[in-house]
């Protein structure tokens, strides 16, 4: 409080008839006192518009001229308000509102107000304790439902927060209480779809109904043996351990939506292409174990890992691959090659290549393979158009460490392949065409690229590209003799009718 100031004129100190001290009531002895003998109570106080000091008997404030008795009534209305306020604010969790008004309340320094003052002083200690009481409790909420998540129990989460006070539930929670209800929504639809496709024994569509499920619910043992079966029934093994998967038949939209930010010339117009052949396709690229298990050499220039995709492998290379395994496979080759030129490793950088057909091994089509990248799906990769998943299911520049990766360590499609998106490009059987699309009408079957070219299609981007080469849609192409890091392949084979 300032201290009083010495007046110039002394009548203006006189005290009026019957002055007592306005908290005890005592008679003012004389008007030179400061306080009250009986209570300490300050005869002198700050005006609450200018903070001038006058004495307690002043009606106007020497300082500014205000009416002192209406601005310590206002002043009290406004304090009193506070204070029912921030009684209303603690009922509904709303402590981090009162402390600007408590701090208000004790900063008022009139005389008059010490009630409040002591009031709001003893208000924000256990307002405080309150209110980390409150955060104490919010983060236990917070553990319990992070564990109930973790641990896929989303009825869980949702009890958990139905018994929190909405106004305690900050943005992260609510979201997670959302999420747990769109994720009980998606298990339940998955469910039907899983009951439906048994029914009909629709094996590639339930696979991966089964494989979203379990990344839902990875501790249903029932849907761990469903997928058990499915994977059986739908997954072949060659006698050197290669794992196949069949591809169902369907539809699908190949090349890329005008939609697509990362759109190139050579992936439109988009066109629908009808597959009309079971196929039975690599669960992963032809690592180089397989590659040299068959071939009795190891191309990959990339890293020395018997588990990494082979790489620097030519088209002529790879299709002589797919022969040689139909030979110990025992079925009729696919290849007929003739005029063949090799390097002094023994890869073939030159043949004459006639295509017999029948169900021997081969390379995808261009359309085979983007089918089978898709799984069913429309976005841009296989998961969706979310470019900040590409690391899920891809090596790319981002997260490959400048070489290719072992197969299979990363996210498959809905369909339980491997690496289509990244680690290496895939050689199709298909001639390029730039702008063969064009070219394309709706609702062809089995397309099987341009009659001629100079180079052969290449699929799925590589450890060494960025995320949009990663693309289902992606169109690359190399001369047939190119041997690179970067290039690899899968085969398939015509399955039998189940």
């Amino acid at each position: 409080m300032s201290n009083p100031p010495s007046p110039n004129n002394q009548e203006q100190l006189l005290l009026p008839t019957g002055t007592v001290c306005p908290q005890c009531q005592t008679p003012v002895r004389s008007a030179a006192d400061k306080g009250c003998p009986n209570c300490g109570r300050s005869y002198w106080e700050p005006c609450l518009n200018c903070q001038v000091a006058n004495p307690f008997w002043l009606p106007v404030c020497r300082g500014c001229s205000a009416d002192l008795a209406a601005m310590k009534q206002q002043m009290s209305a406004t304090l009193n308000a506070h204070k029912q306020q921030i009684l209303k604010l603690r009922e509904s969790y709303g402590h981090d509102k009162t402390i600007p008004l408590l701090k208000f309340m004790s900063m008022v320094n009139h005389p008059d107000f010490a009630p409040f003052r002591e009031w709001a002083k003893s208000m924000t200690a256990l307002v405080n304790k309150e209110r980390k009481d409150i955060r104490t409790y919010v983060e236990d909420i917070r553990t319990q439902v992070d564990a109930a998540w973790k641990a896929q129990k989303y009825e869980k989460v949702q009890q958990i927060l139905e018994q929190v006070p909405r106004p305690l539930l900050d943005e992260p929670l609510k979201k997670i209480y959302v999420d747990a209800g769109e994720t009980l929504t998606e298990v339940d639809s998955l469910i039907r779809e899983i009951r439906n496709a048994l029914s009909t024994k629709q094996y590639g569509s339930l696979l991966s109904c089964v494989q979203r499920y379990l990344e839902l619910k990875a501790n249903d043992p029932e849907a761990q043996n469903l997928q058990q079966k499915i994977e059986k029934l739908t997954t072949t093994v060659t006698s050197k351990g290669m794992k196949l998967r069949r591809i169902p038949t369907g539809r699908f939209y190949m090349g890329s939506h005008d939609s697509d930010e990362y759109l190139r010339n050579n992936e439109h117009p988009q066109h629908r292409v009808q597959i009309t052949k079971n196929l039975f396709i690599g669960v992963y690229p032809v690592t180089q174990s397989e590659f040299l298990s068959v071939m009795e050499y190891n191309p990959s220039s990339a890293v020395e890992n018997e588990q990494c995709p082979a790489d620097s492998v030519t088209w002529f290379s790879a299709v002589e691959f797919c022969n040689k395994m139909s030979e110990q496979e025992g079925l009729p080759l696919y290849y007929e090659l003739s005029n063949v030129k090799r390097r002094t490793s023994g890869a073939v950088e030159q043949a004459d290549v006639r295509m017999t057909g029948g169900i021997g091994f081969r390379l995808l089509t261009e359309a085979e393979w983007e089918y089978t990248c898709r799984a069913g799906g429309i976005t841009p990769w296989c998961f969706g158009d979310n470019v900040a998943d590409v690391g899920k299911y891809a090596w790319f520049y981002d997260n490959a460490p400048s070489e290719t990766q072992p197969v299979g360590q990363l996210k498959p499609n809905a369909w339980g392949l491997y690496d289509m998106h990244g680690n290496v490009m895939e050689w199709c059987q298909d001639w390029y065409g730039e702008f063969y699309y064009q070219q394309c009408g709706e609702e062809e079957e089995n397309p099987s690229g341009p009659e001629d070219g100079t180079a052969r299609v290449l699929r799925g981007g590589a450890w060494q590209f960025g995320a949009e080469a990663t693309r289902c849609s992606y169109r690359n192409s190399s001369a047939p003799d190119a041997a690179s890091s970067v290039i690899g392949f899968r085969v398939c084979r015509n399955a039998e009718e189940p």
